[in-house]
């Protein structure tokens, strides 16, 4: 066995696979997995990446890499809708390979951590931010002594060492290392992105914010950003690797309203020639005119905004501190400056009715969006929702989680103290019915699709969409 680490990302095609948006999801590589192996590679330790996202038989190809490579240690990552496969996953290399020593981290298990570790599959649970302590563990520091890790002692013991701050210098750790991928393998349609290739960049981490459905175990509520120089000397880094467009990865990329101008002038500056989005959401409180212009001149061409309800008391009861006011001027202003705007919403909230669920449906027909996309709510661990539902008994014994995934049906998950739902679902496939066969959507997006060029991509997704629901039940 030598001194490798295979990194394994599951296969995220079967979060979308029953779903009626199947058709407008994307899959790049992953960046937690990119900025791991740079992490190991610092430390001597040979990195290689396997995306069973590209593959369709996984079991013949899991096989195949760990006898080949004989890894002395595996790293997943994984979401709640996932992490059913991670355990699969581990379980089938521990019965391969007993010595290979499983490790395992990401927002699920960071956010369940001693349930995660009641799996015998997996060895180490790295909680939150991983880069120093997956540092100091490939360095063989005893892992008693890591902050922010857990594991199980020889009798069955499970420790759970102090948790570690979070990381305040992002410049200091390497630049992501997205040549341990192949990226040609990740073609993405002209709905998604301008230019190939395309990869998730991270220019800051945390959101100061508090909204009651967000998962905060591994960035947490601190906004940290990394500096301008050091923001412009990973896209240049990564241009000079062939990429072509970056889409954003943070939480809130325009916290720091100064900050992301100052990114926008030195991409001016030095004629950096690229194309980039937000397709994470930026809010609406945190955008002017001023920076807007100068991210559309820098060569950002999308921005999405995560809007939610269109029903103000659902937004304040939700901890948004947003107004339907302030949503209506910045989504008016980014289609001004000339962005493709993309809006997020949601239905299912604790206190939606049918009332506020036709409210946030008739104010998503009023913005002039480019694309919209509606989920239902989901209490994902870690979240002040999910302990909240959960104390009152309304989260089912979760099992594998795989349920877990905002575009089903969540009746397997949890029960809504107020809603059925097949009420909320009715309002869910309105929704698209009523946002994307609207005339005056239509006529809007078919004047920019033949100014764009884009009318033959439009088309095929609104064949392929299932307009009037599809399957709301995801396989299992």
């Amino acid at each position: 066995m030598n001194k490798t680490i295979l990194l394994i990302m599951p296969d995220e095609r079967e979060v979308y696979r029953e779903t009626s948006v199947k058709v407008g999801a994307f899959h790049l590589p992953s960046l937690a997995l990119a900025i791991l192996g740079a992490i190991a590679k610092q430390q001597g330790v040979r990195p290689l990446i396997l995306d069973l996202t590209l593959h369709d038989d996984r079991s013949p190809v899991l096989a195949r890499a760990v006898m080949e490579q004989r890894p002395k240690y595996v790293g997943l990552t994984c979401s709640s809708a996932t992490y059913h496969q991670a355990i699969s996953i581990a379980s089938e290399i521990k019965s391969l390979s007993p010595e290979t020593i499983v490790l395992i981290g990401g927002p699920h298990v960071s956010a369940l951590t001693e349930e995660t570790l009641r799996q015998p599959c997996f060895d180490y649970v790295f909680i939150g931010e991983a880069e120093d302590s997956f540092a100091q563990f490939l360095s063989n520091v005893p892992p008693e002594s890591i902050p922010g890790i857990a594991f199980r002692t020889a009798d069955g013991r499970i420790v759970l060492t102090p948790k570690a701050p979070f990381l305040r210098n992002l410049d200091v750790y390497p630049f992501p290392d997205y040549a341990l991928y192949n990226i040609p393998d990740y073609p993405v349609s002209r709905l998604h992105a301008r230019q190939n290739p395309v990869i998730w960049m991270e220019t800051s981490r945390g959101c100061p914010f508090d909204c009651q459905i967000c998962n905060k175990a591994v960035h947490g509520q601190t906004f940290r950003p990394k500096s301008v120089e050091r923001v412009l000397s990973e896209i240049e880094h990564l241009i000079g690797l062939g990429i072509r467009e970056f889409h954003i990865a943070d939480d809130g990329f325009t916290t720091d309203l100064a900050r992301a101008e100052k990114i926008c002038d030195g991409i001016r500056d030095r004629r950096l020639d690229f194309t980039w989005s937000c397709v994470n959401g930026i809010r609406v409180d945190r955008v002017t005119r001023n920076l807007l212009r100068k991210m559309r001149q820098a060569g950002c061409y999308r921005i999405s905004f995560g809007i939610e309800s269109g029903n103000q008391s659902v937004l304040d009861n939700l901890g948004k501190r947003v107004t339907l006011e302030q949503i209506s001027k910045a989504v008016a202003i980014a289609k001004d400056e000339g962005f493709e705007v993309f809006g997020f919403f949601i239905f299912g909230f604790e206190d939606d009715t049918p009332e506020s669920m036709t409210d946030t449906i008739r104010f998503a027909k009023r913005l002039p969006l480019d694309f919209a996309k509606a989920s239902i709510m989901m209490p994902f661990p870690g979240s002040p929702l999910y302990k909240k539902y959960h104390a009152q008994g309304l989260i089912f014994t979760p099992g594998d989680y795989r349920h877990f995934n905002a575009y089903t049906s969540p009746a397997l998950v949890y029960r809504h103290p107020r809603l059925a739902w097949d009420i909320v679902e009715s309002y869910q496939k309105k929704f698209y019915r009523s946002f994307y066969l609207n005339p005056r959507y239509l006529v809007r997006r078919m004047i920019y699709a033949m100014k764009s060029g884009t009318i033959l991509s439009d088309v095929r997704v609104a064949l392929q969409m299932q307009w009037f629901g599809g399957s709301s039940k995801q396989s299992g």
